[in-house]
């Protein structure tokens, strides 16, 4: 999901004005927001997962920030011995078909067809973890970010002066 600055709001003025601030307080900016930010993505997913293998995509949930973007991630890490998260993720947040035929190979090296099964739920266009906590999650974070972009020039103003 992304946001447009084509609209007037607080968020078009934050992108003009992180334009002029050096580095330093784009740094203290992203690192607050951060912070603050984790709590909020990790708080949304945690809700929607219902299941085991859900649980462990919202426990994956990371922020990462720069000076003009913030990226909410989920799905990284492993999941067992033997399946990564990120080779699942798709999967456990979209469902997938179970009568769809996959060929697997045994441990004696036969390989022999069967179906999905219902694993992963039945598929779904909208998410069940990471996507709707994200369209709850972005205002949130992103009224947190204009926030503290805010305070910390004005704090950075208040030193100068």
């Amino acid at each position: 999901m992304r946001i447009s600055l084509l609209i007037d709001s607080p968020l078009t003025t934050l992108m003009h004005v992180m334009r002029g601030l050096d580095s330093a307080t784009k740094r203290q900016i992203g690192a607050q927001t951060k912070r603050a930010g984790l709590p909020v993505w990790q708080e949304e997913t945690r809700f929607r997962g219902d299941t085991r293998q859900r649980s462990r995509l919202a426990q994956s949930a990371a922020v990462g920030v720069t000076a003009t973007n913030i990226t909410l991630k989920a799905g990284a890490g492993p999941l067992s011995r033997t399946a990564s998260l990120p080779e699942l993720a798709k999967a456990i947040e979209f469902g997938n078909n179970p009568y769809v035929k996959e060929q697997v190979v045994s441990k004696r090296g036969k390989v022999f067809n069967r179906r999905r099964g219902n694993r992963f739920g039945p598929p779904t266009k909208t998410g069940n973890v990471a996507y709707p906590a994200a369209k709850d999650a972005i205002p949130r974070i992103v009224a947190l970010w204009v926030q503290t972009a805010v305070r910390t020039i004005h704090e950075e103003i208040e030193k100068v002066n």
